[in-house]
């Protein structure tokens, strides 16, 4: 791609002055400095030797009457004529416009202050960049009327050496909007207006015009224009109606784009996520330059290279930060991409990118901009794992490897050290093929995150029908092996190894549905990096979760405070099958969220077609029926239920383009006491302007976000804190997969459920509370300043 500077970039880079910028941040700043100074010196030069102002009048009828008068002076020039003497032209012809249309009492209408310059000179946007002023906008207005700010068209770069400033040649259209009181009478009124620009090509000269117009209040008004002293041969022959298309048209689109940003040693990294159709209008070869202003002035350095990279469903740029950058700096600004088409197409929108610095109360918050983040990541994740242990998720499989350890504490520490480093593996591969996967899927496209897996129904289903298996096995209805050690032990001969790296594997799925506190921030960091990065972090989740179990195995005081082996241990299996029971029962539940009662029959089909399977096999050895017969018939039955999984995804595909048709038409609902709204971003937007807000990111299969319900959101307290704090409840239901709320998750570094985020204005970015909530850390947080 292309860039529009006075050096291009390599990659795909935007204009850019050079490539050294950074180096010039405090030499910008005094250039500036300095420039002040000549420029007020010039002033003082030029009205010395000029006198006098220009004044022009134009008056245009229709209707009603409509007159207007202005004076344009440029350091002082005389009779509307440029000064002979000291041979100084005007450089901007200026004219002050009406839209021509009714105008009421309450109502509104749009000024157009319209800027014509002469060629080869510039002036400025409202971030001027290294040097210049912005054109600066003072109405006298009559009582009770109200000036907006000025809506400042998307500008370009502007080299001047090692400067680069933001502005605008040619003609300028700035727009303001004016609030008209209820109780004015009808009639005219007038509107002045003195203003004021800096203009420059070589040298810079500041310029200044008085203006008036006059409009009528309850009958319609004929367009008007009021215009300035003008420079030779700018005028244009556009009609009023074309100005002020072309005037919107120029306006930065405000669109709500998800972006952020991060601050690494100095670089700053912007991400945009662009809609679908703008994206895919990116990979097109008619790109020729993408942009980024910021409306601060400083927090970039103006020169410097912005470096641009196409990425999966938007784009990512990266340059300097700038003199006046601090941490607590905004980077609000607009991105403006330019395609080489003929007319050379441009398109702008404004973005709000947030922090990708997780702040707040949050265990698992990480520091982005720190120079040691994958190493504070990689220890968050190994403690995020350890305490994943103590998760309720993975209850159901912690007795089937406290069992299976029990059954060897009788056999050699070196045999029980080898299962253990089995399980240890099991768990570990398990993490790193679902980082895998992750990040397969993330590349293609997809907007998902971790507990992606139990967003699909055949997944939840298959864990269903396994939980199911694990439960007969344990109630004595049938025996896979004649062991102990866990699902898949029959796969190998070698001692059962097989076992255990098959319950690693098994504790990994099912822990799914759980984010342990620290867990959060090291995924969300890991889901950001490289690959090799997220493959680190992953493995490290999964060494935690580990660790436990290989303590115990290679403790030998540990081991000997293990019961012994026994009778007992079978009535202890056959109670184990209750919360494989339960745990069947809750996967079906999420199942019939996902997909209704149609995926409920489904399932239910299913799992009689397996246990038909199952009796078959059971029932091999007391029959006359061939072995083979058999086994044929019990695998066409699995393959029954096999298919009636895929069937699964398909039901909830079409349930899932019914819930976004009528997701617009869902009115508040009622949970346990507590009345919440269905999550929208539209709709976040209008409640943020309302008062307090409280979104609860949660997923039915997230074991987590229910207790967090049970105990703090779901309580008296809780209830009569959001109602005396006037508190906005929204749920984010990610059971299915919903790109909206994983872009939102993603916005806070996040990657899974829960995530709980209170609003306490429309300008200020989110309060995070802790994975884990208590009543009183809600009510604190409320109350909090």
């Amino acid at each position: 791609m292309k860039g529009t500077g006075s050096s291009k970039d390599t990659e795909m880079g935007t204009d850019t002055a050079t490539e050294n910028g950074g180096s010039y941040a405090y030499i910008i700043y005094l250039a500036r400095v300095l420039l002040a100074a000549c420029l007020l010196s010039s002033c003082a030069l030029v009205a010395g030797e000029q006198s006098g102002r220009s004044l022009g009048s134009g008056s245009s009828t229709g209707s009603g009457s409509f007159t207007g008068s202005g004076s344009f002076t440029n350091g002082g020039e005389s009779s509307g004529k440029n000064n002979v003497k000291n041979n100084v032209k005007n450089n901007v012809k200026v004219e002050l416009i009406s839209e021509g249309l009714l105008i009421q009492p309450g109502g509104s209408f749009y000024l157009l202050f319209k800027q014509d310059i002469r060629p080869g000179w510039h002036t400025y946007w409202r971030n001027p960049g290294d040097s210049g002023a912005a054109t600066e906008l003072d109405w006298q207005l009559p009582e009770g009327f109200r000036a907006g700010e000025i809506e400042w068209p998307y500008p370009h770069r502007v080299p001047y050496g090692p400067l680069m400033n933001f502005g605008f040649e040619g003609q300028v259209l700035l727009l303001t909007r004016f609030q008209v009181p209820d109780s004015i009478e009808a009639g005219s009124f007038v509107i002045g207006l003195a203003a004021d620009w800096l203009v420059c090509a070589d040298i810079c000269i500041p310029e200044h015009a008085d203006l008036e117009i006059i409009l009528n209040i309850g009958s319609p008004t004929q367009p008007a224009v009021v215009d300035g002293a003008s420079a030779d041969g700018l005028r244009s022959p556009q009609t009023i109606a074309d100005l002020f298309v072309l005037a919107r048209q120029r306006l930065p689109a405000k669109v709500d784009i998800p972006s952020t940003y991060q601050v690494v040693n100095e670089v700053l990294t912007v991400n945009v996520q662009l809609p679908v159709g703008q994206s895919q209008r990116l990979q097109s070869e008619l790109v020729d330059a993408i942009s980024f202003f910021p409306y601060s002035e400083g927090v970039i350095d103006h020169a410097a290279a912005q470096t641009v990279r196409l990425v999966k469903g938007g784009i990512e740029l990266k340059t300097k930060t700038g003199f006046d950058y601090q941490s607590s700096s905004r980077f609000d600004g607009i991105i403006l991409v330019k395609e080489d088409t003929p007319g050379q197409i441009s398109t702008a929108f404004e973005i709000t990118p947030q922090s990708m610095i997780t702040t707040g109360t949050d265990t698992g918050a990480i520091d982005r901009a720190g120079n040691t983040t994958l190493v504070w990541a990689l220890v968050l994740a190994f403690l995020g794992g350890l305490i994943l242990n103590l998760m309720p998720c993975v209850f159901p499989v912690l007795s089937i490897k406290i069992l299976s350890l029990v059954e060897r504490a009788t056999g050699t520490h070196s045999s029980i050290r080898i299962h253990g480093w089995a399980y240890v593996l099991g768990v570990v591969f398990s993490f790193i093929v679902i980082a895998a996967v992750l990040m397969g899927l993330r590349t293609s496209g997809a907007e998902i995150g971790w507990g992606f897996q139990l967003q699909s129904p055949w997944v939840v289903a298959s864990l269903a029908y396994l939980f199911v298996l694990i439960g007969l096995n344990f109630a004595g209805y049938f025996e896979l092996t004649g062991g102990l050690a866990g699902l898949g032990q029959g796969l190998t001969q070698q001692g059962g190894l097989a076992g255990s790296f098959f319950t690693g594997v098994l504790a990994t799925v099912v822990a799914a549905p759980c984010t342990a506190p620290f867990m959060a921030g090291a995924i969300g960091y890991a889901l950001t990096q490289n690959n090799l990065t997220t493959l680190l972090v992953f493995m490290l989740l999964g060494i935690g979760m580990a660790t436990p179990y290989l303590l115990l195995c290679y403790s030998p005081v540990l081991l000997k405070k293990l019961p012994k082996p026994g009778v007992w241990m079978e009535k202890v299996k056959e109670l184990l099958a209750f919360p494989m029971f339960a745990s069947a029962v809750w996967l079906v539940w999420v199942l019939i969220i996902q997909t209704g009662s149609a995926g409920f029959f489904s399932f239910g089909v299913g799992l009689v077609i397996l246990g038909i399977a199952i009796w078959i096999l059971k029932n091999l050895l007391a029959s006359k029926l061939p072995r083979r017969i058999g086994q044929a018939a019990a695998f066409m039955l699995i393959a029954c239920t096999a298919y009636i999984l895929f069937d699964l995804q398909v039901i909830d595909a079409s349930r899932a383009q019914n819930s976004a048709l009528g997701s617009q038409l869902q009115q508040p609902e009622t949970s346990s006491g507590l009345t919440y709204e269905v999550y929208s971003p539209q709709r976040l937007r209008e409640a943020r302007t309302e008062g307090l807000v409280f979104v609860n990111f949660d997923a039915a299969w997230c074991i987590t976000c229910k207790l967090n319900e049970a105990v703090a959101l779901n309580s008296s307290a809780v209830k009569a804190a959001f109602e005396m704090h006037k508190v906005t409840y929204f749920k984010a239901d990610w059971t299915n997969r919903d790109p909206e709320i994983t872009r939102k998750l993603e916005e806070y570094g996040r990657s899974g459920v829960p995530m709980y985020l209170l609003y306490k204005n429309a300008s200020e970015r989110a309060e995070i509370l802790p994975q884990i909530l208590t009543a009183d850390i809600i009510i604190n947080a409320l109350q909090a300043d």
